[in-house]
C-alpha cells in the first residue's frame, strides 16, 4: 500500500489533534518524526519535523478532516520534502531570542579573549 504526506508540522500538539481524529473516523494512517522530536525535545528543529502520511485511496477524506480541524487551510498535495518548493515548506520556528542569547554569547567570549590578550601578563 502507498502512503502519502497530507500534513508536516513541528507541533507535536497538532500532530496529536490529527491522529485523534484520524482514528475516530477510522484512517489509516502512520507518523514519522515524533521518536526524534522527543529524543531531540527542540521541537523538531533538528529534522525536518513531524509528519502523518495516509494511505493514497484515503487521501481526499484525511483533507478534508485535515479542513475540518482548521489546523491548515491547505493541506499538502502529497509531495515529498524534496519536491516541494521553497515557499511550501514551513520554517522552523525558532524565536528570536534564540538569536539574541547567540549573539551575546559571542560578546561575551570576545570580551574574554580581548581582556586576555590585552593583560599584558
Amino acid at each position: 500500500m502507498s502512503y502519502i504526506v497530507v500534513f508536516r508540522t513541528s507541533s507535536r500538539h497538532e500532530l496529536s489533534i490529527l491522529k485523534n481524529l484520524f482514528d475516530e473516523e477510522g484512517v489509516a494512517y502512520r507518523t514519522y518524526g515524533e521518536a526524534i522530536d522527543s529524543a531531540a525535545n527542540i521541537g523538531g528543529l533538528g529534522n525536518d519535523g513531524m509528519r502523518i502520511e495516509v494511505e493514497e485511496d484515503e487521501r481526499t477524506k484525511a483533507t478534508e478532516i485535515i479542513k475540518r480541524s482548521g489546523l491548515l487551510d491547505n493541506p499538502y498535495t502529497g509531495k515529498t520534502f524534496q519536491q516541494m518548493s521553497h515557499s511550501e515548506r514551513r520554517k522552523p520556528q525558532v524565536g528570536k531570542w534564540v538569536f539574541v542569547l547567540l549573539a551575546a554569547l559571542v560578546v561575551l567570549v570576545a570580551i574574554i579573549f580581548f581582556v586576555w590578550f590585552m593583560s599584558g601578563n
